[in-house]
This record gives structure tokens, sequence and C-alpha cells, in this order.
């Protein structure tokens, strides 16, 4: 747990571990907390409890932003055939017996992607 808080900028091994120590756990607790919240933490002042929640916001707001891209681009993907662009629609491929594979298939070059 202490390796995820030191994705924030200015929490560093030692600080993460009396971070836990606190009770603080995920990243999403430093950004709700309050600077007085942190500040009676070993080795955290005022000064740096601001900054680290204003780090912590500013991850998270980045990570939320990067899963919006990713989600977007699986869209189109889903959409259109990365290979030909033609249309992609939802099919099953038989592996077994009793083993099927949804898969979206594109209906000009039949390239597919496991859905």
């Amino acid at each position: 747990m202490s390796n995820e808080l030191e994705r924030v900028s200015g929490i560093g091994p030692i600080a993460a571990i009396n971070l836990n120590k606190a009770g603080v756990k995920t990243i999403e607790e430093i950004a709700e907390a309050k600077p007085e919240d942190l500040a009676w933490i070993k080795g955290i002042g005022i000064v740096s409890a601001k900054k680290i929640i204003e780090n912590a916001n500013n991850l998270l707001k980045l990570e939320k932003n990067i899963q919006f891209v990713l989600n977007s681009i699986k869209e189109n993907f889903v959409k259109n055939c990365p290979k030909c662009g033609g249309a992609m629609k939802s099919k099953y491929i038989i592996l077994g017996p009793e083993r099927r594979l949804k898969v979206m298939q594109c209906t000009v070059c039949k390239f597919y992607l496991p859905d």
C-alpha cells in the first residue's frame, strides 16, 4: 500500500509508511484530506500537506482523463476495424464443443478482436 501512496509527488517511502501508520491508505483519502489532517503526521508540515493534497488531486484527475481517453479509443475500436476501417459486428467463434468466444468481426476483411 505504501507504494500506492508514493505515486503522489512529494511522498517518499518514509512519508508513505508514516501515512499508513496514521491510517491513510489511499490516494483518494489524501485528496479528500484537509492540510491540518496531514500536517500532524511525522515528516509532513502544513506547507507539504497542502502540496501533497494538490498533487494527489492532480494525479486522480490525470488518471480519470487517461481512463476517459482509453474508453473512447476502445469504443471506436469496437465500431470500426483497425485494419481496414470496415464496420465491426458481434459474433461467436466456436473453439470446441462447449467453448465459444465472443468477438467483434469486420464485415469487410473478417479481422476480429476479442470482445
